[in-house]
C-alpha cells in the first residue's frame, strides 16, 4: 500500500513539473507575442485559450495552411473542443468514443501550433522540432530553446 501511494506521489510530482514547464514556456511565448493576459497559461483551462490565441497570432505565416484555418479562431476552438469533449464522455454508449476524437483533436490542435511557433521561431528545425514536441515535456522545452535569444 505504502508503494502504491509513493508511486502515485511520483507521478503527480512529475505530471505538475511538465505542466509547470509547459505554462511557463507558453507564458514567455505569450509575453513575446505581446499578448495581454498571458499569466493565463499557468490556469488549467484558460492555458489552452493561450495556446490558440498565440497560434491564431502565427497561423497566417504558414502559408500551407492559411486557406483552411483562417477562418477558425484556435483561441475559442481548443478551449470549446475541450468541454464538449468532457460533455460527451457522460453521454452512454458512444460517448467515450466522441470524446477521444475530440481531445484527439485538441491534441492535433496544439500539436499545430507548435509547428506555428518553431515556424516563427525556429525555421531551419521546424518539422524536426514539432515531431519531437510529441513528447509530452519535449515540446515546452524546445519553445524555451527557439525563443531563448528573444526578449519580452
Amino acid at each position: 500500500m505504502h508503494f502504491a501511494f509513493l508511486g502515485w506521489s511520483i507521478t503527480n510530482m512529475i505530471s505538475l513539473a511538465i505542466y509547470i514547464v509547459s505554462a511557463f514556456a507558453f507564458y514567455k511565448l505569450a509575453k513575446l507575442r505581446c499578448l495581454n493576459n498571458a499569466w493565463l497559461a499557468f490556469i488549467p483551462f484558460f492555458s489552452l485559450y493561450i495556446i490558440g490565441y498565440i497560434g491564431d497570432t502565427l497561423k497566417y505565416n504558414t502559408a500551407p495552411f492559411n486557406r483552411y484555418l483562417s477562418d477558425i479562431p484556435l483561441a475559442y476552438a481548443l478551449p470549446l473542443l475541450s468541454i464538449f469533449s468532457s460533455v460527451a464522455y457522460a453521454v452512454p454508449l458512444l460517448g467515450g468514443l466522441v470524446s477521444s476524437l475530440l481531445n484527439l483533436l485538441v491534441y492535433l490542435g496544439q500539436v499545430l501550433v507548435y509547428l506555428f511557433v518553431f515556424q516563427q521561431y525556429a525555421p531551419q528545425n521546424k518539422f524536426l522540432f514539432t515531431i519531437l514536441s510529441l513528447i509530452p515535456v519535449v515540446g515546452p522545452l524546445l519553445i524555451l530553446y527557439a525563443t531563448r535569444g528573444y526578449r519580452c
